[in-house]
């Protein structure tokens, strides 16, 4: 297949069906057109790219990887659908492509308008998360997946203690995936009905308010479950890390920090090589991390995370 005439630039985390409506757009083409190209498949009627997102069959990435000019790997480096997680079956083997009322999985977020205008695009790019949100941190802005067009992201410039809470957030995600659950767990804690503080999903700027706590709790987490990991944490060891915990960061955290360390208890058995434990995904309670699952599906707590009404995360 000779790819398009113009090659459109990518931006990390952006959705299939973001890259795909920029790239039809730019060749004067309709979205149904262009994916015409790159196989057989099902659009929801009228669907945007902020409503849902586009899923491919191995076949049908191989021909937008051409279509679009790009190497495979540089693609799915990208475009986060578009990796073997997300994949449609293969099926018969024909290029196939599906585009749902809904996402399959995560959460379609408007992307930063500034971070898109430095690799030279102008349009709106929708972005594909785990969690309702996303924080830029090079230009200060929450974005999250409202459709309010008049608000369409929240300036942090008065707050940098969120920037500066999102950067330790995603130091500690980006060490593994054992950082990623904890940050889950930390979000599940705050959650518990003793800390006395609102669920994600209560308003729109909720993950805001919690975000710095949960940071300091899942920085706090993460020395205790290191030394588990290791085979090194003692059975008294639990008791006294809470009350540090709970002198240091004064919440009422003493009930949700004991309910999530009996589910953390000491390992048994050979004792494992430090760094390799920490890069893998401990057992019990926890089994695997979904690339788009978020906080609330990865958290081994039991109670409720999100506050339930008819739109979550506000």
């Amino acid at each position: 297949m000779r790819p398009l005439t113009y090659r459109q630039p990518l931006v990390d985390g952006e959705s299939t069906g973001s890259f795909v409506t920029r790239l039809a757009a730019r060749h004067g083409q309709s979205v149904t057109h262009l994916l015409a190209t790159v196989g057989e498949g099902h659009t929801a009627a009228d669907i945007d790219p902020w409503e849902s997102e586009l899923y491919v069959n191995r076949s049908a990435r191989q021909r937008l990887a051409e279509m679009a000019g790009r190497p495979l790997d540089q693609l799915m480096r990208a475009l986060v659908s578009l990796r073997d997680e997300h994949l449609l079956p293969d099926g018969s083997g024909a290029p196939e492509y599906k585009w749902p009322w809904r996402p399959h999985s995560g959460f379609l977020v408007r992307g930063c308008a500034l971070c898109a205008a430095r690799h030279g695009v102008l349009d709106p790019v929708w972005l594909i998360q785990p969690d309702p949100w996303h924080i830029c941190v090079r230009h200060g802005r929450f974005h999250d997946n409202s459709r309010e067009d008049q608000v369409s992201f929240i300036d942090l410039s008065p707050g940098p203690h969120v920037i500066q809470a999102e950067r330790r957030r995603l130091r500690l995600v980006g060490a593994g995936p054992v950082g990623r659950l904890l940050v889950a767990d930390a979000f599940g804690v705050l959650a518990h009905e003793a800390v006395r503080l609102p669920r994600l999903g209560s308003s729109r700027t909720t993950p805001l308010r919690l975000l710095p706590i949960a940071v300091r709790v899942a920085t706090r987490m993460a020395r205790l479950e290191r030394h588990r990991l290791e085979h090194r944490l003692q059975t008294d060891e639990h008791q006294y890390w809470r009350d540090q915990v709970v002198r240091d960061l004064v919440w009422q955290l003493g009930a949700a920090l004991a309910a999530w360390s009996r589910l953390h208890p000491p390992l048994r058995g050979r004792r494992a090589d430090p760094a390799r434990r920490w890069q893998q995904v401990p057992g019990a309670p926890h089994r695997d991390v979904p690339e788009m699952a978020s906080v609330d599906k990865l958290t081994c707590v039991p109670w409720e995370v999100l506050a339930r009404g008819s739109r979550p995360y506000g």
